[in-house]
Formats: C-alpha cells, sequence, structure tokens
C-alpha cells in the first residue's frame, strides 16, 4: 500500500506553518574550522566488501549500486564544494592517479587494509588532509513523489584523514525518508521538500551538503 502524501488536518497545518515561515530556506555555517593545509578530495567509492570500509560495517555484501550512481554523487560533491567555497584542492582526477600507484606498489603483498590504503593515497598526492567520501546504502524510491511503496534511503560516510599526523575524523549520513507523520522531529526537513516523497540523489545531495559543512568544508 502508498503512502499517501495526504495528511490529517494536525499534520497539513503543520506543514504549511513551516512553509510559511520560510523554513523551505535553509543557510548554513561551517561546524569546526576549515582545515588549514592542502586538502586533496577523493572521488566517491561504493564498498560491496567490508575490509574495503574504512569504518563500520555492511548491512549486506555484495551488492554494488546502480551503474552511473558514482558519476551523479562526484557531480554533487563537486557543485557542493563550489557551493561552499571551497576551491583550492587536488582534484579527484589527481587523486585517482595515487590510487592506482599505491595499488601498483601493493600488488603481490598480503591486501591492504582500508585506512593503510587510504593513507598511502594521502601521502602519495602529498596533502595535508585527504576527503574519502563511501557510499554503503542506496535505495531508490518506489513510487512516486506524491507516494510511495518504499521510499528512498541513503547512506553516505565522510572521512577526512589528517595524513601527517594519521588521524581520522568520520561524519556519517544516513536517512530512510519518512512523512511527517511518521517522524515530527523531521517537520522542518520535510518542509524544505515541499512535503514529497523525494529520489535517492536529493538524499544524497542533502547529506553532502549536511556532513561537509560538518567537518568546515
Amino acid at each position: 500500500m502508498k503512502r499517501s502524501a495526504i495528511f490529517i488536518a494536525p499534520a497539513l497545518l503543520c506543514l504549511g506553518l513551516l512553509l510559511m515561515a520560510g523554513c523551505g530556506t535553509t543557510s548554513r555555517t561551517a561546524a569546526v574550522p576549515r582545515p588549514e593545509g592542502k586538502l586533496a578530495v577523493a572521488g566517491f567509492t561504493n564498498p560491496t566488501y567490508n575490509w574495503e570500509l574504512l569504518a563500520g560495517y555492511l548491512e549486506e555484501e555484495g551488492k554494488p549500486a546502480p551503474a552511473g550512481t558514482i558519476e551523479t554523487l562526484n557531480m554533487v560533491l563537486a557543485d557542493t564544494l563550489q557551493a561552499h567555497q571551497v576551491f583550492d584542492y587536488i582534484t579527484p582526477d589527481a587523486v585517482s592517479q595515487c590510487e592506482d600507484v599505491v595499488v601498483f606498489e601493493d600488488s603481490g603483498k598480503p591486501k591492504v587494509s582500508a585506512w593503510k590504503y587510504w593513507l598511502g593515497v594521502g601521502k602519495c598526492i602529498q596533502a595535508d588532509f585527504l576527503l574519502v567520501p563511501q557510499l554503503t546504502t542506496w535505495r531508490e524510491r518506489v513510487g512516486s513523489n506524491s507516494g510511495v511503496e518504499t521510499p528512498a534511503s541513503v547512506a553516505i560516510d565522510f572521512y577526512l584523514i589528517d595524513v601527517k599526523n594519521e588521524r581520522m575524523i568520520r561524519s556519517r549520513y544516513e536517512e530512510t525518508q519518512q512523512s511527517l507523520l511518521e517522524n515530527l522531529y523531521n517537520a522542518k526537513k520535510f518542509a524544505a521538500r515541499g512535503g514529497k516523497w523525494v529520489t535517492a540523489t536529493r538524499l544524497a545531495q542533502d547529506g553532502i551538503d549536511e556532513k561537509l559543512t560538518e567537518l568546515g568544508l
């Protein structure tokens, strides 16, 4: 049965008041100071096995996101960095060259951990900080913006690696969209989305914006 976007009177009143109050437009300020030093940004990866993760674990191994998803996320990431006025960084294309080098250097050796691999990439590119985004869950909505059988669901991890000090900060975004009635705490977010059921790409856009802000980017 579809989850209807037509709510009972109290929910409609709540949503209407939020929209009238201008909750549909939000502005963000960085939660922490911007990292000082040379920043490198890796392209999105989509780990399908736990050993590929920098932290945590997968609910189910061996299930990659649909073709084209990573390319879309990389475009969203670039656009969001630009919107946040982060311009001076080593691009994913340049970082990918070091990804190839580290793989080559480790060929024939026992499998290295994800942490050692990405730290090696950061050292190869000679960055002070390396941002590594990993997509771990991607489920597209089944339905339309007015009603769904299954809502969109996304989980993304951002890792900011301090290459010199060999430390890492993790910022995780995980959301399965819920209706206003299911979660009144998310009323502001639901209003910002026009009271509609959104796509997985829209969830990812919101998550990328939110988590880059948390990391000072």
